[in-house]
């Protein structure tokens, strides 16, 4: 018995032919999931790179410890002032005083660019350090004064201990009733203070104990603007002792004559030469 014809086109196996189609993607379909693939494993590698760069630029920073900000603050001649810090610690700021405050990372810095400041220093985590002139006081939980001028660095511990040290030299433990003067090249020999005298600027006081005239003169010049000095550098080393009101300098300057085998010639402008009689 002949077995009916089929029609063409109609295999037994077509219906089959399109589900496994539907099942297996097409070469089109897996190019595209390939590249897309290819993309987000890029993506992936570019995020995992930039938290990798910041991990390290942090820990950089760390290391570093950069200024994030910083802030100046000056004193006028004759004005003096106090600043209350955020961690507790309070800064006294003498006349004719520049002082710069810098945020960093991991330290608190100040660096006196002139002048004279009284730090007393809050317990904290992060070291407290001054700089000036290439010096630098690293505060072990203390008070103490630092003067910046043209003699030099004058580091006084009122209370507790600091080190000071510069590019060139090793650090030099300084305790309460201690004092130096250093610059930044070398530290000088370390001498005994009287605390009170060190600080006598905060009343409104200039406290001198057989102090060399060329001294008197060096406090004198952070009171006036105008300059007085010297006709002759030998008479330095006339002494002065007494106490003095900061915001007469000009009595006292009067009184040189009268204390002292010197006298005075003032200009118009306001200077003043010191030279023998």
């Amino acid at each position: 018995m002949t077995e009916p014809r089929r029609p063409e086109g109609n295999d037994a196996l077509t219906p089959f032919e399109q589900a496994l189609r539907d099942r297996v993607p097409s070469r089109e379909t897996l190019l595209a999931e390939a590249k897309a693939q290819t993309v987000r494993q890029r993506r992936r590698k570019q995020v995992l790179g930039a938290s990798l760069s910041m991990v390290a630029m942090a820990a950089l920073l760390w290391a570093v410890d950069p200024a994030w900000r910083s802030e100046e603050i000056r004193t006028a001649y004759g004005q003096r002032d106090h600043l209350h810090m955020a961690d507790g610690s309070l800064i006294a700021l003498n006349s004719a005083t520049h002082l710069r405050i810098e945020q960093r990372v991991r330290s608190r810095q100040f660096e006196l660019l002139e002048g004279e400041a009284t730090f007393t220093v809050a317990p904290g985590d992060k070291p407290f350090i001054v700089r000036s002139q290439g010096v630098a006081v690293r505060d072990i939980s203390t008070v103490f004064n630092v003067r910046s001028d043209s003699r030099g660095v004058a580091v006084a511990v009122i209370d507790g201990a600091v080190d000071v040290s510069t590019a060139q030299a090793a650090p030099q433990r300084l305790r309460g009733g201690q004092q130096l003067l250093a610059t930044g090249e070398r530290l000088g020999s370390v001498t005994s203070l009287d605390p009170a005298g060190a600080t006598a600027w905060q009343q409104g006081k200039l406290r001198f104990d057989g102090t060399p005239l060329r001294d008197v003169l060096a406090d004198i010049r952070r009171y006036r603007q105008a300059p007085i000095r010297l006709a002759d550098p030998r008479l330095g080393d006339l002494r002065v002792s007494g106490e003095f009101d900061s915001v007469a300098v000009e009595s006292l300057i009067d009184l040189l004559p009268a204390i002292l085998p010197v006298m005075l010639s003032r200009s118009g402008d306001g200077s003043v030469v010191v030279s023998g009689r």
